[in-house]
């Protein structure tokens, strides 16, 4: 019998038997972004602590997220909760399609801000509803959750689907400059109520009025399961328990969940590696600490430390004056 000897390169070669497959993907924001800064980072560590081989991914933000894992059912995607509920009207499929893996970890909060001379005329979200066919806003990318968000407000409010002066610009700081120079009338986005954060202390010194963005139709807003999209938050728009220059340290907006999403494990055949790996990583971290996936970072701990809940009555109060201006500039 003959036996044939193998060299260790030639072995090396036998054992190799394709390509080494490539990490699925988080799709986070722009690498500036908190998602792919501080909290992608946090969710990677958790899955490979578990052997699973992940990777982040930069992105155009929450709409392209929730598209990358619609083409992509094994992939990641961070998104802002009322977003992914726009996109479900436009496209039932998607209830199917996309599974929630959490939306517990955080909150986002939709925010408007004008100039110094427009402060008395828009002077809550039902004003700048009721004046949307002549205001000028300016919002981030289109594609961006900001976008979207203003696009989810818009298809439930008659008077805001009005609005036929809206520039989309590279950023969302591009878009606040676009106010401050007179190009336009509102700035209008969403982001984490981190007053700290230099965009807070650049709208205080530019003497930016904050508009809070509530009004009762944004509070009805509803998954098809009953899942609210959005809740209203007092929240901090200036640090260190300061005033700003208008004598204000908190308004009451609304606020929406940050979701994970991933594709639903039916998208994948029965019994295979792949759906097997996909539902063992939705229960991982459904389970895991919620506290796991919360930077701890002094920004974040301070945030939640100043995020409050709005009692009925002072909410009620909030949107009684909202109601109030529609009517009034309706008139």
């Amino acid at each position: 019998m003959k036996t044939t000897w193998f060299t260790g390169a030639a072995m090396a070669a036998a054992l190799v038997v394709g390509p080494a497959l490539a990490a699925n993907p988080i799709y986070t924001g722009g690498q500036s972004g908190s998602y792919f800064g501080s909290f992608g980072p946090l969710l990677l560590d958790v899955l490979k602590k578990e052997f699973f081989d992940y990777e982040l991914k930069t992105s155009a933000g929450s709409g392209e997220n929730i598209e990358q894992v619609l083409s992509n059912p094994q992939a990641i995607g961070m998104t802002q909760t009322d977003v992914l509920a726009f996109k479900s009207a436009q496209n039932p499929a998607i209830a199917d399609k996309i599974s929630i893996i959490r939306n517990d970890v955080t909150n986002e909060c939709l925010y408007a801000v004008t100039t110094e001379a427009n402060q008395d005329r828009l002077t809550n979200w039902g004003a700048v509803a009721g004046y949307a066919r002549r205001v000028r806003f300016a919002l981030g990318p289109q594609d961006s959750g900001s976008a979207q968000t203003f696009q989810l407000l818009q298809s439930f409010d008659e008077r805001l689907a009005e609005a036929s002066k809206v520039s989309y610009l590279d950023s969302t700081d591009a878009a606040i400059d676009a106010v401050i120079n007179g190009q336009a009338d509102v700035a209008f986005f969403v982001q984490f109520p981190d007053p700290s954060n230099a965009r807070f202390e650049r709208l205080n010194d530019a003497k930016m009025v904050f508009v809070p963005v509530v009004d009762r139709n944004i509070l009805r807003q509803r998954f098809a399961d009953g899942e609210r999209a959005y809740v209203p938050l007092e929240v901090k728009v200036t640090s260190a328990g300061l005033l700003n220059w208008q004598g204000v340290e908190k308004i009451v907006t609304a606020c929406t969940p940050l979701a994970y999403i991933t594709g639903n494990p039916d998208m994948l055949p029965e019994g295979s590696t792949e759906r097997l790996d996909q539902e063992e990583m939705i229960k991982i971290v459904r389970e895991v600490p919620v506290s796991e996936l919360q930077p701890q970072a002094g920004w974040f701990q301070s945030m939640l430390d100043d995020l409050a809940q709005v009692s009925e009555q002072g909410l009620e109060k909030a949107l009684q004056a909202v109601d109030d201006a529609r009517e009034s500039i309706a008139q």
